[in-house]
C-alpha cells in the first residue's frame, strides 16, 4: 500500500552528518537534525533520515540538486506553518510526484556511488554542501516524506513510486519525498529531489507501479553500478515548446473572439510522429486528449487548444503523454510567468 502519513516538515536545519561506508555500507544515511520549536530526542531536535544508497541489487541513487528551484509549489511552501503538515496526495496541490509534477528534468539527473575517497565523485560531496549552506545560513528547509511512528523525525525522502520487488507496496501517486530549502538571504528556494536508480521513470496514473517495459532510472541514464559516472542520453521527440496560458481579453465572454489557450509542442527528430491517442494534461489532472489527425513532420511545430482543459493563471504545469501513458515531457509556470495578458511563456 502507499505510505502512511505523507506530509512536509517545516523546520530550521541544525545539523547534518552523513555515514560513510565504514560506518555503514549496506544502507547508510545522511542525518539531518532540524528544529521545529516544539523540540526532539536528538539534542532537542528531529532528525530526517535520507537514502544515498540502496539495499537493491541497484545500489545507487539518481539525484537532482535544483540550485535555483522555481515552481508553482513554492508560494504554497511559504504558507506554511513550522512542525508537521499533513497533504493529501492529490494532484493540483503541494503534494509531489517526480513525474506528474515536473519537478525535474530527469535526463539531468545524476547518478553517484555512496562512497568514494576523493572529491566531489560521490553522492555525499554533493548533497552535505547544500544542507551545510541551509545550516550556516539560517534557511527553512521543506522534508517531504513519511514521518516515524513517534513524530521524531521524517523517512522516505525521495520518490516513493516505480520501486520493484518487495518495495513496490510503498507505490502510489503524489506521495513523493524530496527536500525544499528557501534561503531568506537571497530569497531563492533550491531543492534536492532522490530516486533509487532501480526505480521505473514511467508508472501507472491510479496505482504508481512500473509501467509494462519501462525503464529504469539506470537504463534511462546509461548506468551500471561498475560504473564511475553516467553518460546522459537526450529522448525528447515532442518538446513542450512554449503556452499561452493567458490570452487577452475575457475568456469567459460568450463574444470573446481572441486567441484561446494554447500549448505548443515542436517534434525533434528526423521522422514523422502521429499524435494520436496522445494527451496534455494540467495541474488538476485535466486530461486533453488530442486528435487522432494531428500529425507533426520533423521539425514541425503544431499548436494545442486546450478549450475544455484550462490551464492556471496562478501557476501550474503542463504534461504530454503518448498513447501508452508514458510521460514525454512536462513543464511548469508560475504566477509571475502567467501574469502578463497575451504573453506566451517560453520553455525551450
Amino acid at each position: 500500500m502507499p505510505i502512511n502519513n505523507y506530509g512536509i516538515w517545516v523546520a530550521k536545519p541544525v545539523k547534518a552528518t552523513a555515514e560513510r561506508a565504514a560506518q555503514d555500507a549496506h544502507s547508510p544515511h545522511i542525518h539531518l537534525f532540524y528544529d521545529d520549536g516544539t523540540g526532539g530526542n536528538y539534542d532537542n531536535s528531529k532528525r530526517a533520515s535520507i537514502n544515498v544508497k540502496s539495499i537493491s541489487e541497484i545500489s545507487t541513487l539518481v539525484f537532482w540538486l535544483v540550485q535555483d528551484f522555481r515552481h508553482p509549489i513554492t508560494d504554497k511552501l511559504r504558507e506554511l506553518d513550522m512542525g508537521f503538515n499533513q497533504v493529501t496526495s492529490q494532484g493540483g496541490g503541494i503534494a509531489l510526484d517526480y513525474i506528474r509534477g515536473n519537478l525535474v528534468d530527469f535526463s539531468k539527473g545524476r547518478i553517484l556511488p555512496h562512497d568514494r575517497p576523493a572529491s566531489n565523485d560521490d553522492i555525499i560531496d554533493f548533497i552535505m554542501p547544500e544542507l551545510s549552506a541551509a545550516i550556516n545560513r539560517g534557511a527553512t528547509i521543506y522534508l517531504f516524506g513519511e514521518p516515524y511512528s513517534d513524530m521524531e523525525g521524517i523517512h522516505d525522502i525521495h520518490m516513493n513510486q516505480g520501486s520493484q520487488g518487495n518495495f513496490s507496496r510503498y507505490n502510489g501517486v503524489w506521495q513523493d519525498g524530496g527536500i525544499v530549502i528557501y534561503f531568506p538571504d537571497e530569497n531563492r528556494f533550491s531543492a534536492i529531489f532522490l530516486a533509487f536508480a532501480s526505480q521505473a521513470v514511467h508508472t501507472d496514473e491510479q496505482t504508481g507501479n512500473a509501467l509494462s517495459g519501462s525503464q529504469n532510472f539506470a537504463q534511462l541514464l546509461g548506468y551500471s553500478d561498475d560504473q564511475s559516472d553516467v553518460t546522459i542520453s537526450d529522448e525528447l521527440p515532442v518538446a513542450i515548446i512554449a503556452a499561452l496560458v493567458n490570452p487577452k481579453g475575457s475568456e469567459g465572454d460568450s463574444n470573446y473572439k481572441g486567441k484561446p489557450e494554447l500549448v505548443y509542442l515542436l517534434n525533434r527528430t528526423d521522422r514523422g510522429i502521429s499524435l494520436e491517442g496522445w494527451s496534455l494534461i494540467n495541474k488538476n489532472e485535466d486530461t486533453h486528449i488530442l486528435s487522432g489527425d494531428i500529425w507533426l513532420a520533423p521539425g514541425e511545430i503544431c499548436s494545442i487548444t486546450m478549450s475544455e482543459v484550462p490551464l492556471s493563471n496562478k501557476g501550474g504545469l503542463i504534461s504530454l503523454l503518448d498513447k501508452d501513458g508514458n510521460k514525454v515531457d512536462g513543464v511548469t509556470y508560475t504566477k509571475k510567468q502567467a501574469r502578463e495578458d497575451g504573453k506566451l511563456i517560453l520553455f525551450r
